[in-house]
């Protein structure tokens, strides 16, 4: 696949395990529901009630929820043990001046408070490890939750707030961990192919998809409704995936804000994850 691939496949529906996405975050008091596109999306979630329950929002509801049985986990290893083995260092984590569009909307960690706090178990410095036991309803726009909440390791996740611009913007990283190398390389290899088929149409609303750049071990892809609206689907978003050894990091931007339109040199932002995990 080259980059500039713009795909438009007609025909909403699932794709490679997938369900239609929906992000809820809550921002200062007030709880807002945003949309990626098509398939999955939710990559960091905040809920003003406790990590891992439903809220109703104005008929939606919270994107994650606690499984009531565990997902498997191999013999050797324990979603308890593997929480703090698989921690990625502080130098793996890109800063907020490094989050693309930083200079349109300043972005800012969010370290949680009182009454709101991405989901998952915080770990400090903005970390929050998400079990393989909770169940979201999307994390990518294209593909299933479980190729990023592999089992059984989970994942970690930080979240990016505005500090100018519209509060329906979000920006977040995350950071899977898989038991090995060959395993991190069969969830990149079916995170391709879900990118690859991903639809390009929710209802009578055609959506663009081009990646803008790749290696073997690392993709961008731009998503656009060009400025429309169909429900919750946001109207522009920017994904970045890198593959490195036994983990894969993901990081999102999306909303509706006009620099959103416009494609920052994702060569560049690959790079700065890739160097963050090398460190």
């Amino acid at each position: 696949m080259t980059p500039e691939t713009v795909f438009s496949i007609t025909g909403l529906g699932k794709s490679a395990g997938g369900s239609r996405m929906r992000r809820s975050i809550n921002r200062k008091g007030m709880l807002v529901s945003i949309g990626l596109l098509v398939t999955v999306s939710v990559a960091a979630c905040t809920a003003g009630k406790a990590p891992g329950s439903a809220e109703p929002d104005n008929g939606h509801t919270a994107t994650a929820t606690v499984a009531a049985s565990p997902a498997a986990a191999t013999p050797s290893v324990t979603p308890g043990a593997a929480s703090a083995s698989s921690a990625p260092p502080a130098s793996a984590w890109l800063a907020a001046s490094e989050i693309p569009f930083g200079a349109t909307y300043g972005w800012s960690l969010d370290t949680g408070n009182a009454n709101s706090a991405p989901i998952g178990a915080a770990e400090g410095n903005g970390v929050y490890y998400v079990s393989p036991d909770t169940v979201f309803q999307a994390i990518t726009s294209c593909g299933s939750p479980s190729l990023l909440l592999s089992t059984p390791l989970g994942a970690r996740q930080r979240l990016f707030e505005p500090t100018s611009g519209a509060l329906r913007e979000l920006a977040g990283q995350w950071i899977s961990s898989y038991p090995d190398a060959t395993a991190a390389q069969a969830a990149w290899h079916r995170l391709q192919a879900a990118y690859a088929a991903c639809p390009a149409q929710a209802g009578n609303l055609p959506i663009t998809l081009t990646e803008t750049a790749q290696t073997p071990d690392a993709m961008a892809w731009f998503h656009s409704t060009n400025g429309k609206r169909f429900g919750d689907i946001a109207p522009y978003a920017h994904e970045y995936f890198v593959l490195h050894e036994t983990q894969i990091a993901y990081l999102y931007v999306e909303g509706a804000g006009p620099a959103l339109a416009t494609t920052p040199n994702d060569a560049q932002v690959l790079a700065a994850i890739t160097r963050h995990l090398n460190a």
